[in-house]
């Protein structure tokens, strides 16, 4: 049996609510951050004046950079 085989049966072993839960955080963990990001830019687009604009844009290289050297 292979990993994935014996992950499929515990989860089938599951109450249906527990199923549920299994499918919700494992959608989560196949949702791309990078995608979350750039669908919430794109609808908060134009919602900060030029300070706050640059200020997040600011916040947000931070954040990259601390991603990239975790």
């Amino acid at each position: 049996m292979t990993v994935v085989e014996s992950i499929v049966r515990g989860v089938q072993s599951l109450s249906l609510r527990e199923q549920v839960e299994v499918a919700r955080y494992v959608h989560r963990l196949a949702t791309s951050p990078g995608a979350e990001r750039a669908a919430t830019l794109r609808s908060t687009h134009g919602a900060l004046d030029n300070a706050d604009g640059e200020a997040f844009e600011a916040a947000m290289k931070n954040a990259r950079r601390v991603e990239t050297h975790a």
